[in-house]
């Protein structure tokens, strides 16, 4: 945003100078982008008087001009502007001045000398007008520097305003805000002004037809109003700031945009159809010409202002031509809104449509301030352009949109900002900003006025505490950051990263999910996974809970990658749960969850990876738990959970506590997310498995030197006796020595009872001691065989 500092100064006093004030507003968080001195800007660029115009020998469309600067002689001067014409007050840029970051110099355009550029606003940086030549009123002199001439004496100063700042788009916010910085009081215009004994509700009515979109709505009637160049001091007010002066009236409007920040328009009275004003959503395909005098094509959600027959203009953006103010205009209908924001900020960007008023709308406007700026713009449209205000204000206002309440606590301000301020100086500073305060028991509730929609939380409040205490006042203190749980963070990177050599893609979803996933999971009604803490305001039934398990997600995701064509690959998320613990709180845990789809290995010219089984997700997670150093005493037992092959799964035990399973998924489940492709899942529960990792620093063996002795053994043994506790029975007997006892072969068939199968060992004996002899391993394989006889009558399998 553009500030001019002289008109700024007319709000609240400054004494400082520009680069103080500067330096001092980029602290207090209004980032200085550009200061520009006009003076220095206008540097040898005058008013010039054009003597005579002839056409250009070698050119259809140039001009040579001879320009009159009160110099000895008159410039010669090249145009090629349509508007120029002899007798003309124009701004000419002499030899050496700088228009941006061109220098002027003489130039030979088709063999004739130039001696300077004739200038538009735009080129001057005083518009965007850039149609022609700037052309000026006949009282100006010859050879006067504009910058003097034009009363453009003053330093532009230009500023990053935050969108959630829109209390600072104009004069008076600014000064409010700079009022705070310096200790200094600003001032408003007054505002007095006669009222006609005509009362404007008598000339007007206004209708809302949907207030979500327009919470309010007010306006004004001024008669008999003359329409004219705007006088000089307005003309220039706005020349500063960027702004094309257009008509006295318009003029006004642009003026108080910029001294309030909220948009006002004006419609000739005498054409709005029924004398009556409705704010109404645009009807399908219904058409606009707007003040840009293009046509837009207009959507049922376009807000539009309406009178009774057609939309007259496009709410919060721009008016249409069918009401705009003319010179025949003698009668005027003056707008004051409030609209909804996100409204206009969609219209805006779809119609490639913006505005200094969209530009406002859009980031929100104060709805509670409308009354003491229509009444400014009515003063002012009677100052400058004369006629009779109407009685009173027509104000639309179905619910009145009342200010927010913040509780703020001393001490949090204190602890927040590393001060000690008291009660007292809290609220000095509050005050200040024009927060209304009650005191409770050395807190405050603060009553947060409608023009600072960016209060919203108490930290809000003390970030305004700690600006106006000043952030170089805010002592500075070194602290060695803790980083909660060290270990865990660094345990959780390692199996991301040990997933990832494995060939795993990790990937990310919400947090939130639907009830509809535990029936495809075929979840029972008492699964813990069902205990869900419900969101208040969901954005839907999809994301109405907070996740309880990963999995629906995970093969979701599946399914998507299946959809892109990808046959194998292998996915994981490592992310939090979240489980009911009562009416107010929840239990958060974290949780690893992988697929593994199509085939484990990659397939190459020499290599045929077999296919996928229940022993690929196994080996996977016996890799993580050998990465941790968990102590090999978990146990695996078949899985009861609902979504795996009955008997191609299988839960992780650790002591009496479940943390994990692995396994198939069942085609029933598969097919519920629209999967067709054979697919292996693991889902383990980091939460108690972390708590299963040693803490103390691991601590290398020597490698054993004397030989170990293997033996295998082939038994008999019931299906119902898992591999699992015949390993651990046989590791019982002498763990010392009992080095590894390894699964190689699984036999079911004519040879073996019903309900039996054959189960081939490889066992490890090793002494760190000494070496075995033939006799001691004898006499513990006997002893191995006698255990698991009469603990499970196993039997030695003798073909």
């Amino acid at each position: 945003m553009k500030i001019s500092y002289n008109w700024l100064k007319k709000y609240i006093p400054i004494k400082l100078s520009v680069e103080e004030f500067c330096d001092k507003l980029t602290m207090f968080g209004l980032e200085v982008e550009e200061i520009i001195n006009l003076e220095e800007k206008f540097e040898n660029i005058v008013i010039g008087k054009i003597i005579s115009i002839s056409k250009h020998p070698n050119s259809d469309h140039l001009s040579t001009c001879l320009v009159d600067i009160a110099e000895k002689e008159p410039l010669s001067v090249i145009c090629g502007a349509p508007n120029v014409g002899k007798n003309q007050t124009v701004v000419l840029a002499k030899i050496g001045a700088k228009i941006g970051e061109i220098e002027v110099k003489k130039v030979k355009l088709r063999g004739i000398k130039s001696f300077g550029m004739i200038c538009s606003e735009k080129e001057l940086g005083l518009s965007e007008n850039h149609s022609g030549i700037m052309i000026l009123d006949e009282k100006f002199n010859a050879g006067e520097p504009i910058s003097k001439a034009l009363n453009l004496a003053d330093n532009i100063i230009e500023v990053e305003v935050t969108p959630n700042r829109p209390d600072l788009l104009g004069m008076i916010g600014l000064a409010r805000e700079i009022g705070v910085m310096i200790d200094e009081k600003y001032s408003k215009p007054k505002i007095k002004f006669q009222e006609s004994s005509q009362l404007t509700s008598d000339a007007i009515s206004i209708e809302i037809k949907n207030p979500k979109l327009c919470p309010r709505y007010c306006c004004r009637i001024v008669r008999n109003v003359t329409i004219k160049s705007s006088p000089d001091w307005l003309q220039q007010r706005l020349r500063a700031i960027g702004l094309r002066s257009i008509n006295n009236v318009v003029d006004v409007t642009n003026f108080v945009l910029m001294e309030y920040g909220q948009p006002l328009h004006a419609f000739d009275y005498d054409k709005i159809s029924g004398k009556k004003i409705i704010v109404r959503t645009a009807k399908n395909n219904e058409q606009i010409e707007l003040l840009d005098e293009e046509n837009y094509k207009l959507k049922q959600d376009n807000l539009v202002i309406a009178d009774a027959e057609k939309p007259i203009a496009l709410a919060g953006i721009m008016g249409g031509m069918s009401s705009c103010i003319s010179p025949k205009t003698k009668d005027i209908v003056l707008e004051c809104a409030h609209f909804e924001p996100k409204n206009i900020r969609t219209t805006s960007y779809l119609m490639n449509l913006e505005s200094d008023s969209s530009h406002r709308f859009e980031r929100g406007t104060n709805p509670n301030g409308l009354e003491e700026i229509i009444d400014r713009a009515a003063q002012l449209i009677q100052q400058v352009a004369g006629g009779e205000i109407c009685k009173n204000i027509v104000d639309v206002y179905p619910k009145k949109i009342s200010p927010q309440k913040i509780f703020l606590r001393t001490k949090r301000v204190n602890d927040i900002l590393n001060i000690n301020l008291k009660s007292e100086k809290i609220k000095s500073f509050l005050q200040k900003f024009e927060f209304t305060i009650s005191e409770k028991n050395n807190d405050f509730e603060v009553t947060i006025p409608t023009f600072r929609p960016d209060i919203e939380r108490e930290i809000d409040l003390i970030e305004e505490i700690a600006r106006r205490y000043g952030y170089q006042n805010i002592t500075s203190t070194a602290s060695i950051p803790q980083i909660e749980n060290r270990q865990k963070r660094l345990t959780l990177r390692a199996i991301k990263n040990h997933l990832v050599k494995l060939g795993f893609f990790e990937v990310c979803n919400l947090s939130f999910s639907g009830t509809d996933v535990f029936e495809k999971l075929n979840l029972s009604n008492s699964d813990f996974r069902r205990e869900t803490a419900d969101m208040k305001n969901p954005l839907g039934e999809q994301f109405s809970i907070l996740r309880t398990t990963l999995i629906p997600d995970l093969l979701r995701n599946v399914a998507t990658n299946l959809s892109y064509k990808f046959e194998d690959f292998k996915l994981f998320e490592m992310n939090n749960v979240y489980f009911k613990k009562d009416e107010k709180s929840f239990l958060e845990k974290t949780f690893l969850t992988g697929t593994i789809t199509g085939k484990f290995n990659s397939e190459y010219w020499n290599v045929h990876p077999d296919k996928p089984s229940f022993f690929d997700v196994k080996g996977v997670v016996e890799s993580i738990l050998e990465i941790l150093h968990i102590p090999k005493i978990t146990n695996y037992v078949k899985s009861t959970e609902p979504y795996f092959v009955k008997e191609q799964s299988a839960d992780l035990i650790f002591g009496d506590e479940k943390i994990g399973s692995f396994g198939v998924l069942s085609d029933k489940i598969l097919s519920k997310f629209e999967i067709k492709t054979f697919t292996l899942l693991f889902d383990i529960d980091l939460t108690k498995l972390l708590k299963h990792i040693s803490q103390d620093e691991i601590v290398y063996s020597e490698v054993i030197k004397f030989p170990p002795v293997l033996r295998d053994i082939a038994l008999i043994s019931a299906q119902n006796i898992s591999v699992s506790e015949i390993e651990k029975t046989i590791k019982s007997l002498n763990s010392e020595i009992i080095r590894s006892v390894s699964l190689f072969d699984v036999y079911a068939g004519k040879q073996i009872e019903k309900g039996h199968r054959s189960l081939a060992f490889r066992i490890t004996f090793q002494s760190e001691k000494s070496t075995l002899t033939d006799n001691f391993v004898d006499k513990l394989f006997d002893k191995i065989v006698r255990k698991l006889s009469s603990d499970y009558k196993i039997k030695l399998r003798k073909k």
